[in-house]
């Protein structure tokens, strides 16, 4: 089928690849996009899936993923229905996010655009800055099972020689921008390749979904806009509690079941603590890392890609920790260590009696009927109104008051 003189074809959509890189926002941005399908649809884009996760599972699908300890047999077939999808689009653009994308080879990469064919592909990488990043790694790691320390990892991520693969090697693999670049140029023309810089925290919270709408082609008016940030990180007390969480897993876990225990139970607990210092990276760590930065963004600027944004977003300013004072994000005092396991003991004990109800339904069961249930029933329904006075009157001081006369007049004349 011919193109047009920009390489356009007629009756066929773009498609645009956010492909990362993770940490840079990507959650909240494909939150946006999953919230705001109906109203991008009608400005001719498609966001395609039938659920919010079916986008991830074509990746999956693509890539040759799978969770340890989960069969999901919903992920075979997923990448071709969501190709299909997209080539049946009648719209402007079909639109898909999912950082795993970062991990392909050159030949997965190829696979990928030449499944689309003969759609023209854009491929859009938001990026964030180093110092930023490395710390939200860290304890995404963490909240994955990792047992790394700080001292380890980031000695991993400076010389990813020293230390475990898991945590340098996987480090660069992911955020080593241009070699992502070089991956992705190998199929798609540079003049086709987005960059969207992730703005420093102190500027408008809508200004990265601002830059990403620009990149992509999309109308900010369809856009859900006011939601709050996804995956929001632990503080470091928190985080040293998941490390050693983790050692005491051993490993013992599979993928799925970690997910429910850990990521599903305990860390949104200790998430929504709040209480403990951020994760921030030491001072005398942002001087390679910023020199590493730099050389990144030289790189990409000579290039010449489309860039929303500004590339200097991507440099670790001096002014972007806290921790001027050299202290490290795994020092942790022992008394908030303490109050963060104490959370997470809660978290694990309150999930665990949920779902004991969930499985045994003891509240909904049947009572036996004829005049000796129902005189049973009364003397349940009895008993826990006697229950739910004494818990109101540990409340209520008036009520506690009427007990205590109750429990005296009773005394007297018993």
């Amino acid at each position: 089928m011919a193109g047009g003189p920009d390489g356009t074809v007629p009756g066929q959509a773009d498609v645009y690849l956010h492909i990362g890189l993770p940490k840079t926002g990507t959650s909240h941005l494909q939150q946006v996009l999953w919230l705001s399908r109906e109203r991008l649809s009608a400005d001719g884009v498609l966001v395609p899936g039938a659920t919010r996760q079916a986008q991830r599972l074509a990746v999956w699908d693509l890539m040759g993923r799978r969770p340890r300890g989960a069969a999901q047999p919903e992920v075979a077939g997923s990448w071709q229905a969501l190709v299909d999808a997209a080539s049946g689009w009648s719209g402007s653009h079909v639109v898909v996010s999912e950082e795993f994308l970062t991990n392909a080879r050159p030949r997965q990469a190829r696979r990928a655009v030449d499944a689309f064919a003969p759609a023209r592909v854009h491929v859009v990488l938001t990026v964030r800055d180093l110092g930023q990043v490395v710390g939200s790694v860290w304890q995404q790691g963490l909240a994955k099972g990792h047992t790394w320390s700080w001292e380890e990892f980031i000695a991993a991520v400076r010389d990813p020689a020293s230390g475990p693969a898991t945590a340098g090697g996987a480090f660069w693999l992911h955020q080593d921008l241009v070699r992502v670049l070089d991956t992705w140029e190998t199929v798609v023309p540079r003049e086709r390749i987005h960059l969207v810089t992730v703005p420093p925290a102190s500027s408008s919270r809508h200004l990265l979904l601002e830059r990403f709408a620009a990149a992509t082609r999309l109308d900010t008016a369809a856009l859900v806009s006011d939601l709050a940030g996804a995956n929001v990180s632990v503080g470091v007390a928190e985080a040293e509690v998941l490390r050693r969480l983790n050692q005491g897993l051993g490993g013992r876990l599979n993928e799925r079941q970690y997910a429910a225990a850990v990521q599903h139970g305990v860390k949104p607990a200790l998430r929504d603590r709040r209480s403990s210092a951020r994760i921030q990276v030491p001072a005398e760590e942002l001087g390679w890392l910023t020199d590493r930065a730099t050389a990144m963004v030289a790189e990409v600027r000579a290039r010449g890609y489309q860039v929303a944004g500004d590339l200097r977003d991507l440099i670790p300013a001096p002014d972007a920790t806290d921790a001027t004072d050299g202290s490290r994000p795994d020092e942790v005092d022992d008394s908030e260590l303490a109050d963060a396991a104490i959370a997470a003991l809660v978290a694990v004990t309150e999930k665990y009696a949920e779902l004991s109800g969930r499985a045994r339904r003891v509240d909904g069961a049947v009572e036996p009927s004829g005049d000796g249930g129902r005189a049973s029933q009364a003397r349940a329904h009895g008993y826990r109104a006697q229950m739910g006075v004494l818990r109101l009157a540990d409340r209520n001081r008036w009520a506690r008051k009427a007990v205590a006369t109750y429990i005296r007049r009773s005394s007297r004349t018993s």
